[in-house]
């Protein structure tokens, strides 16, 4: 299955918010670079907390998220918020992945 090239989608996203001037698109490499420059220019609205019931995440990203936990020592309700997760999904990643 083919990535989208998320570095294309968030250039035209900046210039279509007329936002070139101000900020550019960082290399997007890891899942996590995605996450994070995607809370940066986007503010959460109602729609946001509708559609955040489908995101889905593979199995490097979920990986990446709970070393990103253990690396800064944060608890499951630190990591949720941070990424704007339930905790019991990063519980249930803890369990299936055996990261402790």
């Amino acid at each position: 299955m083919k990535t989208p090239n998320y570095q294309k989608i968030y250039e035209d996203l900046i210039k279509f918010k007329g936002l070139e001037d101000y900020m550019t698109v960082p290399k997007l490499e890891r899942s996590i670079d995605i996450i994070k420059f995607n809370k940066l220019i986007s503010k959460q609205t109602v729609n946001e907390i509708v559609t955040r019931q489908g995101r889905s995440y593979d199995e490097d990203s979920i990986l990446e998220l709970l070393h990103y936990q253990i690396k800064y020592d944060m608890s499951n309700t630190q990591l949720a918020l941070e990424f704007k997760l339930s905790r019991n999904t990063v519980a249930r990643w803890k369990k299936i992945y055996n990261v402790k």
